[in-house]
């Protein structure tokens, strides 16, 4: 049985660079126009789920150094690398973070933990969402599958 073939590791890296650093940038745009719009004071919500500090230099590292080489090895196995593949292993992957996210949500409220809440808004898992799907798709579009 022939195994899994290896990608290429440089490739691979600079592609998940790329593609994070797009998507990381596509979804601070949205969120500054269409954060303006909304007065993010009077929504209850801690900063931290609004505007998290740091976490695009650690969505860029996490992007390339851990989903990059995982979008790889299944670009890989599947045996095809483009936009539509890209894109569904990446909705695949802001379902799953989505859903991750929702059972920390109701775990953190049934704790009640010293009234913080980490309750992220619908905006954002929406955006989290569009996030991976864009860098999904721009890793399949960029990755190249040897046949």
């Amino acid at each position: 049985m022939p195994g899994l073939p290896n990608p290429s590791w440089l490739l691979l890296f600079w592609c998940g660079l790329v593609a994070s650093i797009a998507s990381e940038w596509t979804a601070a745009a949205i969120r500054a126009s269409v954060g303006r719009a909304r007065n993010h004071g009077a929504s209850g919500n801690p900063r931290l789920m609004r505007e998290p500090r740091g976490s695009t230099l650690i969505a860029i590292i996490t992007g390339t150094l851990v989903s990059a080489p995982v979008y790889g090895l299944l670009f890989e196995w599947i045996h095809r690398a483009d936009l539509t593949v890209g894109a569904t292993i990446g909705a695949v992957h802001g379902t799953l973070a989505g859903t991750v996210v929702l059972f920390a949500t109701i775990r953190n409220r049934n704790t009640r933990s010293a009234g913080f809440s980490l309750r992220p808004t619908a905006f954002y898992r929406l955006r989290r969402f569009a996030t991976r799907v864009l860098y999904g798709a721009l890793m399949g579009l960029l990755y190249a599958v040897p046949r």
